[in-house]
């Protein structure tokens, strides 16, 4: 049962009874079931700051978050509600992985190198990639492998890994079980589950310890060792209390952690979240998990409610309840602002999202507390173009701007093949972005020396040409695909190794040993080593320029584009270079965007090209000044705005097809929570393609009820 009052007073506001429940509880395991905007982060520094009151000390007390941003934020909510700063800083506010490491750093007694970032892991993963496919050229039947080289495939893998891992997925295989048949059974192709094997086998070492680990991999690491084998699982740090924010995110590997925490050091614990929030399923959060499995063999557990929201007023706190059919109450006085727009197309719909932004600005909002969030990121092109005529700047969360995705990078470096127009393309990062793009779509494999030969040619515009002509358009040979894996200093190496043999072949007496090597060596310049995926892309490009440098001057660029596209098979080539197709079908959608922004200029090809390279630099001069958000609702997740617009609210759109529609609901949801004064709606014109959603919203009985109670309050 709870205590009967606090003894931790807070300063500035008066806990709601929800709070004080929470805040008091006696029982040992406490879960809190949130709205959106109900203050869970308060609510568990209120926890906190009770158990400082009433004598266990700050480093008996442990949070652990899902993200740094949350943690942070916590500690910080501690000392804002008026726990001692002295008190506060000694209270542990980590996330899960970093928990993990710091953990794994004192049982293995040293450090392990952390590869921060996809870019940061993707060396190891081409070489585990090039060891794999070393292995398969071993074998008797070679399998067909799907496997990434390119930044774009790379970061696709290391998503399905880090699902793998959240499940606990082992590399092992049982006795009777192929490769193939656990990647069936796990969804996912058998190319990333023969890689993921590979790696964690590179990973694992040599039984000289661990050699890297990237994000998640050390609580990965430490559920394995804590579930592993049949001996005591090694001793974890004991606190008396542990806090969990972000329930929803929870997955296998981090109860796996949780749970041994809580067991060896017999802890209370305090857990908040909201389960329609449950967004993050590529990452192994899964509400089925939560509701099923999450304390289901704690013994004393309360599960109480977080209902009152004080980031909104009573019409949007109405307008939750009824879209996900849950208790949701005000807990601020606002009369927020819950507005339907239509639109006629994907032009109309980002100018009315630019006016809206102009009309917050012009009413004297700041512009940065202003965000649009988009169910997809192909859904940017327009209304990044819009807001750059409008003279608007924006910041982008969750998503590149259009200018530097892969498949625009793709179409630009062939815009400047055709046009022989290098300066369009602007400095040195930029040049090298659009030489990896084409090489993405072309199908090549990347080494060493390629990559090399990419950051030369960036650097060296007049070198495009090269480029093109001696490795884009021409086949490649068996020597070439050797050379490319190597660098000048090993091929230089490997040169002089050859002809050192061949020398002391012809001393020992053995010229034909020696003229049947320097035959073998102009076999490999000669033998046409390329995949038919890849002879398929460079005949393609090699038409595509043909056609586009044929093409009248004045011929409006979006009319060449499509029939680039057509002529590159795109679509197709999207499909096989992605793993996910949902990934694939956003690339489709994203060039589909883009040739419309050149339909809508109706500028020739050439104009349209300086055009890009102006409103790149026009972008960059824009940031420099106050800006507007432009998110995916997975960036937008635990942030909040005065104003939030939810432009392309369609059927097919958001719900995203294809998705699960409970987890689309949940982002919708995500999405729509994070306004605190204004939201507005955009539904094309057609009724019949308007996401239901929004329908399920009652919103004009979320406005006149609202507006009642409102009344009621003397507002």
């Amino acid at each position: 049962m709870p205590r009967s009052a606090p003894r931790f007073q807070p300063k500035g506001f008066t806990p709601t009874d929800e709070q004080t429940a929470i805040q008091t509880n006696s029982a040992r395991h406490v879960i809190a079931m949130a709205s959106a905007g109900a203050a869970k982060t308060t609510t568990l520094a209120l926890r906190i700051a009770e158990s400082v009151t009433r004598g266990v000390a700050p480093e008996h007390v442990v949070v652990l978050a899902f993200s740094a941003e949350a943690a942070r934020v916590l500690r910080q909510r501690l000392t804002d509600i008026g726990l001692e700063a002295r008190l506060a800083r000694r209270v542990r506010c980590t996330t899960f992985d970093d928990f993990a490491r710091d953990t794994l750093r004192e049982l293995e007694g040293r450090d392990t190198p952390f590869l921060p970032s996809p870019e940061a892991a993707a060396p190891k993963v081409r070489a585990a990639v090039a060891e794999l496919q070393r292995l398969n050229a071993l074998r008797r039947a070679p399998r067909e492998l799907w496997l990434p080289e390119h930044n774009a495939q790379i970061a696709d893998f290391l998503k399905i890994a880090h699902r793998l891992k959240t499940q606990l997925v082992r590399p092992t295989l049982d006795e009777d079980e192929t490769a193939g048949e656990r990647a069936e059974a796990l969804d996912v192709p058998e190319g990333a589950f023969a890689l993921y094997r590979q790696l964690e086998k590179e990973r694992a070492g040599d039984g000289d310890g661990c050699r890297w680990r990237s994000g998640f991999d050390a609580t990965y690491d430490l559920a394995r060792l804590l579930t592993d084998g049949e001996a005591p699982p090694p001793p974890l740090p004991r606190y008396r209390v542990v806090i969990v924010d972000e329930l929803q995110d929870m997955n296998p590997a981090s109860y796996a952690c949780l749970e041994q925490l809580l067991a060896q050091g017999n802890a209370f614990f305090t857990g908040a979240g909201d389960f329609d929030q449950v967004i993050h399923r590529w990452a192994g959060a899964d509400v089925n998990f939560i509701r099923g499995h999450f304390g289901a063999t704690w013994h004393n557990v309360r599960r109480l409610p977080l209902t009152r929201t004080f980031r909104h007023g009573p019409v949007m706190a109405l307008a939750t309840a009824a879209f996900k059919k849950k208790d949701v109450h005000s807990g601020r006085v606002n009369a927020a602002r819950i507005e339907i727009e239509h639109y006629a197309d994907a032009g109309d719909a980002a100018q009315r999202t630019v006016a809206r932004v102009l009309d917050w600005q012009q009413r004297g909002r700041r512009l940065d507390d202003c965000a649009i969030i988009l169910r997809s990121p192909d859904e940017s092109i327009a209304i990044e173009n819009a807001l750059l005529e409008a003279g608007i700047g924006c910041r982008v969360e969750g998503l590149e701007r259009y200018f530097l995705r892969p498949e625009i990078l793709m179409l630009r470096g062939v815009i400047a093949f055709a046009l022989q127009d290098y300066e369009s393309i602007p400095g040195v990062d930029r040049r090298l972005l659009v030489l990896q793009a084409l090489a993405l779509w072309q199908a090549l494999s990347w080494g060493e020396r390629r990559i090399e030969d990419m950051k030369t040619a960036a650097a060296q515009p007049g070198l495009f040409d090269a480029v093109l002509h001696g490795w884009l358009l021409k086949p490649q040979t068996q020597a070439g695909r050797a050379a490319a894996a190597l660098s000048d200093d090993d091929e230089d190496e490997a040169a002089r190794r050859r002809l050192k043999l061949i020398a002391r072949l012809r001393q020992e007496g053995r010229g034909d040993d020696a003229d049947l090597l320097l035959a073998r060596q102009r076999q490999a310049a000669e033998t046409i080593a390329e995949t038919p995926a890849q002879r398929d892309a460079r005949l393609r490009l090699a038409r595509t320029l043909e056609d586009l440098r044929a093409a009248p001057a004045d011929e409006a660029a979006h009319l060449s584009l499509e029939r680039a596209v057509r002529t590159l098979d795109l679509g197709n080539a999207a499909r096989r270079i992605f793993i996910d197709p949902a990934s694939a079908e956003v690339v489709v959608r994203s060039i589909a965007g883009f040739i419309d922004a050149a339909r809508r200029l109706g500028q020739p090809l050439r104009a349209f090209a300086q055009w890009l390279r102006d409103a790149e630099e026009k972008v960059a001069e824009l940031r420099k000044h106050k800006t507007v958000l432009l998110c995916t609702v997975e960036a937008a997740k635990g942030q909040e705005f005065g104003a939030v617009i939810l432009p392309f609210l369609e059927e097919g759109r958001f719900p995203l097809a294809g998705c699960d529609r409970t987890e689309e609901s949940n982002r919708f949801y995500v999405a729509m929570t994070r306004m605190r004064d204004e939201l507005g709606l955009l539904l094309p014109a057609d009724g019949a393609k308007a996401s239901p959603f929004v329908a399920a919203m009652q919103v004009e009985r979320a406005i006149e009820r609202g507006r009642l109670q409102l009344d009621t309050m003397g507002h």
